[in-house]
């Protein structure tokens, strides 16, 4: 993992503890986790997601229709990307792991030093489609710079895992019949 990276995790650790005078644990009972857990519990979504960025009734047959379909999206989006080059990242990232994360939500994402800002995107499809011998009908994506200051993607990343768990999310991510419900969701999950 990137040097940068570690010492950010041990400077945000060791900050708290001075700031605190107190010693970190993983007690889910003791009052500072419960507070530092609220706090940390996800990213502010409003600036990486627009309704824009969300469509519903998508159709697509396949995964490969799906990754080219986000290919071009993304290239509406942000200009200057390149829609071939876009997907062939979609492809790769694929190829090294799936981004399947199971009910029914894939998590494709990309880095590329095309990509100007940080983006989400989402894609609510009309009819499940297979994605690793699984039915899937939502894609929820990140377009990453390369040079994306803090990592905040992963961030983004972990808070979107986290609202995942969560079944009532789920559940209403699943009701949700547009583009601006859905965007709502993730804007609110801190409330």
């Amino acid at each position: 993992m990137h040097q940068s990276l570690w010492n950010q995790l041990r400077n945000a650790f060791s900050k708290k503890e001075k700031d605190n005078n107190t010693i970190l644990t993983n007690d889910i009972n003791d009052p500072q986790n419960k507070v530092r857990s609220k706090e940390e519990e996800t990213s502010d979504f409003s600036q990486i997601l627009k309704s824009q960025n969300v469509r519903v009734d998508v159709s697509a047959s396949s995964e490969d229709e799906l990754l080219h379909y986000l290919a071009q999206f993304a290239c509406e989006k942000q200009s200057g990307l390149d829609e071939e080059k876009i997907y062939g990242q979609f492809l790769l990232r694929e190829q090294q792991v799936s981004t399947n994360l199971g009910d029914g939500i894939v998590l494709p994402h990309i880095i590329d030093d095309s990509v100007k800002e940080l983006t989400m995107l989402v894609i609510k499809l009309n009819n499940p489609i297979m994605w690793d011998d699984e039915k899937i009908d939502m894609a929820i994506s990140l377009l990453i710079p390369k040079t994306e200051p803090n990592f905040l993607h992963v961030k983004y990343l972990a808070s979107i895992s986290l609202l995942l768990l969560k079944p009532n999310f789920r559940y209403a991510l699943n009701e949700a019949t547009s583009p601006e419900q859905i965007t709502d969701m993730f804007i609110n999950s801190n409330n």
